[in-house]
C-alpha cells in the first residue's frame, strides 16, 4: 500500500476541490460549537461528505459523554458502508487513541469505513496527549489535507483549554 499525501492548503481559492473543502470545513466548525465542554476533551465538529453531498455530521458527546465528531458521525449513519469512498472533514485531526474508554480510536474508524480522503483544521494540540492520528491515516494510504487558513477559526471553540496547563 502506498503511504497517503499531506497536504497544507494556504488558500481556498486557487481550485474548486479546495474552495468546497473551505465551505465543509465551514461546517464542521458550525458543529464544532454545539458540543459541550466536558473535561478532558475538545470540541469537535465532523462531516462526512460524499460526492460533494453531506451524509453525516457529528459534534463532540453528541451522542454520548466523551463521545468524540467522528465516532458520532459513524454512529449516525444507518449503514456504515456509505462512507466507502467518502471525505471527512474534521476540524480537529482524529484521535489516535482514546483516553478515557478502551473504544476504538477515531482513526481506526476512519480506516475500517474506507474513507478516501480527510481534511483537519488542524492538528491536535498538545494539551492532553500526543496524537498520532494524520501519521496512522498517512500509514494507510488515505491523503490529509490540512486548511491552514482555517486553523485558527477551528480552534476556537476550544479556548476554555488552550493557554492552560494541565497536569
Amino acid at each position: 500500500m502506498e503511504r497517503g499525501v499531506y497536504t497544507v492548503i494556504l488558500d481556498h481559492t486557487v481550485s474548486r476541490k479546495y474552495a468546497k473543502a473551505y465551505e465543509f470545513m465551514n461546517l464542521s466548525i458550525q458543529q464544532a460549537y454545539l458540543g459541550s465542554q466536558v473535561y478532558p476533551g475538545f470540541n469537535v465538529g465532523s462531516v462526512l461528505v460524499l460526492d460533494d453531498v453531506v451524509i453525516s455530521t457529528g459534534y463532540s458527546n453528541e451522542t454520548g459523554e466523551h463521545n468524540h465528531a467522528t465516532q458520532c458521525v459513524f454512529e449516525k449513519l444507518d449503514n456504515l458502508t456509505l462512507a466507502r469512498g467518502a471525505s471527512l472533514y474534521n476540524t480537529i485531526e482524529p484521535c489516535s487513541y482514546k483516553l478515557y474508554d478502551n473504544d476504538t480510536s477515531c482513526t481506526k474508524r476512519i480506516i475500517d469505513a474506507g474513507i478516501s480522503t480527510v481534511y483537519i483544521g488542524v492538528k491536535e494540540p498538545e494539551t492532553f496527549s500526543k496524537c498520532e492520528g494524520v501519521n496512522q491515516l498517512l500509514d494507510s494510504g488515505i491523503d490529509v489535507y490540512c486548511l491552514k487558513m482555517l486553523e485558527e477559526a477551528c480552534l476556537e471553540p476550544n479556548r476554555h483549554f488552550l493557554n492552560r496547563r494541565y497536569i
